[in-house]
């Protein structure tokens, strides 16, 4: 009768748990949809809403690319382009490109001070406004959720686990490592963006001819929009890869650069 008790007490623990998680993870902010910051998302906003951090930095390096001032360089990097920065850039994409240096790949540019504080910046306005869940609940959450882990490891370790404990267990585990990987967007977020991308769905045949459209469709899709729309740069600049540890730069453009940027 007491492993009875102990592992409903486990079990209904986990469960409390795992329901104040998603409680937290999912609440919706107050500000209605489709205009919770009273004006229309940027495309750096809108990458940030579907990719987090790095989508709002790839969709800034596509906005300079687009304007001509960075080019794909040599064994996939990015290197300073012709063309100066133009007026109307978003903060990412300013960032980005006076950090930029020399060749540098993608992932090494996001991680420069001054582009890491830009994407912070578009991330708390977004946070503000109850579209992406802050840094702070993100935590939170997780601490919440890591007892929940534990509990059927723990459960099975001290003998007369039924059926019903183990599939309970294995349910609440379930949950909680689908609120860990889920992106953090809230429900708010989510359905802006599902309504943006529909709403936009033509931007997904945009060319080079429309590089507002384009910039949207990076930001609304990513990696499938940089594969099918920006082929050339996407695999020449290793904007969907990860960087080699001691990578050689040659310069070379690749001859898809627009005039002004976008968004």
């Amino acid at each position: 009768m007491s492993v009875v008790v102990i592992n409903s007490v486990w079990a209904g623990a986990a469960w409390l748990l795992l329901l104040i998680a998603a409680g937290l993870r999912l609440r919706p902010g107050r500000q209605p949809v489709p205009d919770p910051l009273g004006r229309r998302l940027s495309p750096v906003e809108t990458g940030l809403l579907r990719g987090g951090g790095r989508g709002a930095a790839q969709t800034g390096l596509v906005e300079l690319y687009l304007a001509g001032s960075v080019e794909a360089g040599w064994r996939q990097t990015v290197q300073p382009g012709e063309a100066r920065l133009p007026r109307g850039c978003s903060e990412v994409a300013r960032a980005q490109y006076h950090a930029l240096y020399g060749p540098l790949h993608p992932r090494r540019l996001q991680g420069r001070e001054r582009v890491q504080r830009a994407v912070q910046g578009v991330s708390t306005e977004l946070e503000r406004a109850r579209l992406v869940v802050s840094r702070r609940r993100v935590w939170v959450v997780r601490i919440l959720l890591l007892p929940v882990f534990v509990t059927t490891p723990l459960r099975a370790a001290t003998g007369g686990q039924t059926a019903v404990w183990t599939v309970l267990g294995l349910l609440a585990d379930a949950g909680a490592v689908a609120l860990w990987v889920w992106p953090w967007r809230t429900l708010r977020g989510a359905t802006l963006l599902a309504q943006r991308r529909r709403d936009h769905a033509g931007v997904r045949r945009a060319t080079e001819r429309r590089p507002d459209a384009l910039l949207l469709s990076v930001a609304l899709f990513g990696a499938p929009a940089l594969r099918a729309q920006l082929p050339r740069f996407t695999e020449e600049s290793g904007l969907l890869t990860r960087p080699s540890r001691e990578p050689m730069n040659r310069g070379g453009g690749s001859g898809e650069a627009f005039a002004s940027c976008g968004g």
